[in-house]
């Protein structure tokens, strides 16, 4: 703590506040700003942390458009849908200890909803395009023939995306999706979700797994 020696307009010792009052060796009043402290390392835990964000941010960032679709009815007040998907991800998809983090692509969810799901759906690369195929199960189900297919490829490599809202349906039993930029080697992960014609429901994303790029 400062001391004043001669009241407000006196010099001082010590520290008041941001700044530092000295005497030197020629008996003038010295004062000077007090530095900042440097801040410290951050620890393991923090870094970890910092790590697990930029992996699922990274991921969620460009899929903005179809969070907002897949996660309309179910985001609480006071969360966007991008954000309750990272949290999701964060909660439930991240796998490995430091410094072998990585994302667990099979437990992302990129929509979450009551409508049914699709039965046995694949994905396959066919003519340079990814082929989505499935079973039409909305007679025995809350799916409808109507519902809209809401299909995702993203290339891990580069984070690239290539996905299509609406472009075909629950009954016509498959689709296919241009691929994002990609080189060989790449690994593309695919989802796969559903809307109702209204909107007002989506089913609870399904992951097709794994393409390689041969060539």
């Amino acid at each position: 703590m400062g001391k004043l020696a001669m009241g407000i307009l006196g010099g001082f010792s010590g520290t008041v506040g941001t700044v530092i009052g000295s005497v030197n060796k020629n008996g003038d009043d010295i004062i000077r700003v007090k530095s900042k402290k440097p801040r410290t390392s951050q620890t393991e835990a923090q870094i970890n942390q910092r790590t697990k964000f930029g992996l699922v941010t990274q991921f969620m960032k460009p899929l903005n458009p179809i969070l907002k679709v897949g996660f309309a009815g179910v985001t609480p007040v006071s969360m966007s849908p991008y954000n309750y998907a990272c949290m999701l991800a964060l909660n439930k998809a991240i796998t490995g200890t430091a410094p072998d983090i990585e994302l667990d692509y099979s437990m992302i969810r990129i929509s979450e909803g009551s409508l049914a799901q699709v039965v046995k759906p694949t994905a396959q690369l066919v003519n340079g395009e990814v082929k989505f195929v499935w079973s039409n199960n909305s007679e025995s189900s809350s799916g409808d023939i109507t519902d809209q297919a809401i299909l995702v490829v993203y290339n891990a490599n580069n984070s690239q995306y290539s996905y299509s809202i609406g472009k075909t349906t629950r009954e016509a039993l498959g689709g296919t999706l241009a691929l994002p930029n990609h080189e060989a080697g790449d690994q593309l992960q695919v989802f796969l979700f559903f809307k109702s014609a209204s909107g007002t429901e989506v089913s609870t994303s399904q992951y097709l797994g794994t393409i390689t790029i041969s060539e």
